[in-house]
């Protein structure tokens, strides 16, 4: 089995161009990874910029849009980074936010310390979490604590500070075979935790730093605050063995536009997703996406109906589901990690926002679509549309047609019969039909069944 899996592996991640995946075939479902808390079961985590995020772009905004984030069921909130930025080869006016000049305060920009901690608390009085973005591979040329110590920084030949990355010229790299530096990092973390009690963090570039690193950090934050949630920008198994409790399906994100763009079989989406299930360390949550603020605007990208399809199907997959500002609402402008340019909240796709909502609730609602349980049928992607079962005591049909004609698929007589019986819970369009043992989809339309 594990020599068919492999091969699969090698076929759709050879055809995958992010940096920030693990291209070696490994089966780690013999462990069960760390532990998550029930807190994160079926949650919608929902990714904040905060320069974006409101013509001031402050904390005070994002603390007063908390009840309308939780009446949309946005529970779980991700602030990307809300550190001082550096001035030293800046990109932009406003420079990237993840070039770090200070990590032991908060950006002037969004407010003061105390306007954060006050975000927090307020948050977590509405029952919602808040993680936070931490930067570990990279500052700021002109980061505060090079004064003190420069060993903490990668070193060229000449003893300037360097990157692993020519491009990124507006930072300078961690150095971890220095002890101090592991140190530093982990006061970093620690003290956003213990001063602010954040419920986690995002970890930038986290495949950049050493494994034995978060190995060993993790362990050490989580004997803080027992549940927090550690998130990677990254794509591998091994950063689940006893680190990470998500991260990044990267993969899974290429091959939905590649679907989508360049007609690629439909069968690779389901392929993809039966091989994380089959060889990932137990508890693993991958994060799911059509957005997030690395990438163009998913409405603008999945144009028109398409976006219902791949939104659906997403949603009815295991881990957790990402929304980035904006998304909810069909935003198309993508704002710049280099200058202010607020999201337009007064343009807003309603059918779109609609359909979020649905799906947010109805992850919530129902246990089968974040399980880990799946069923392919043989026919699971016969003819462009993705047929697979989800179950947790109770089961779910997912249909979801991702092309722009009508599509029609043999379904056997036992599937058949639980289409024809059960009761639709989600769709995208006004019917779905059903002749005998065939059933046609209209362009795009996903529907889920129970």
């Amino acid at each position: 089995m594990d020599e068919k899996i492999r091969a699969q592996f090698t076929s759709i991640v050879e055809k995958i161009e992010d940096i920030g995946i693990e291209r070696r075939f490994i089966n780690l479902s013999g462990y069960p990874g760390p532990e998550y808390a029930d807190w994160l079961q079926g949650e919608t985590l929902y990714e904040i910029y905060p320069r974006a995020f409101s013509e001031s772009g402050t904390f005070k905004d994002i603390t007063q849009s908390l009840p309308y984030l939780k009446e949309f069921g946005l529970l779980f909130l991700w602030l990307m980074p809300i550190y001082p930025i550096g001035v030293v080869n800046r990109k932009g006016s406003a420079g990237s936010p993840y070039a770090v000049r200070d990590y032991f305060t908060v950006n002037p920009e969004y407010g003061t310390e105390q306007d954060f901690s006050n975000l927090v608390q307020t948050a977590h009085a509405l029952d919602m979490k808040i993680i936070i973005d931490m930067v570990p591979n990279h500052v700021a040329p002109d980061y505060n604590e090079l004064d003190k110590n420069s060993d903490i920084i990668m070193m060229d030949a000449e003893r300037k500070p360097t990157r692993k990355h020519a491009a990124w010229t507006d930072v300078v790299d961690f150095n971890y075979d220095n002890p101090e530096t592991r140190n530093h990092v982990l006061k970093i973390m620690r003290f956003w935790v213990e001063k602010y009690d954040i419920d986690g963090y995002r970890v930038d570039v986290a495949g950049m730093v050493p494994l034995s690193f978060w190995e060993w950090v993790a362990l050490l934050l989580k004997e803080i605050k027992r549940d927090l949630f550690l998130l990677a920008e990254w794509e591998s198994p091994y950063l689940h063995k006893t680190a990470f409790n998500s991260t990044y399906d990267w993969t899974l994100y290429e091959w939905m536009i590649k679907v989508h763009s360049e007609n690629a079989p439909v069968e690779t989406l389901l392929e993809w997703v039966r091989i994380k299930a089959e060889t990932y360390p137990q508890n693993s949550l991958p994060l799911r996406f059509i957005e997030n603020h690395d990438k163009p605007r998913a409405a603008g990208l999945f144009k028109d109906e398409a976006i219902f399809a791949y939104l659906t199907f997403i949603f009815a997959l295991d881990g957790i589901t990402l929304l980035y500002n904006g998304q909810e609402i069909g935003a198309i402008a993508y704002s710049s990690l280099f200058e202010k340019e607020p999201v337009d909240w007064n343009s807003v796709h309603v059918e779109l926002r609609d359909v979020y909502k649905k799906l947010i609730t109805l992850r919530r609602k129902e246990p089968a679509l974040y399980s880990k349980q799946y069923s392919f049928p043989e026919h699971s992607a016969k003819n462009d549309v993705a047929v697979f079962m989800r179950s947790a005591g109770e089961s779910l049909i997912v249909l979801i047609n991702f092309r722009d004609t009508f599509k029609e698929v043999d379904l056997d007589d036992e599937l058949i019969k639980k289409v024809s019986g059960g009761n639709i819970i989600f769709n995208t369009k006004n019917n779905i039909t059903v002749n005998e043992n065939k059933l046609t989809l209209e362009s795009y339309q996903a529907v889920i069944i129970k």
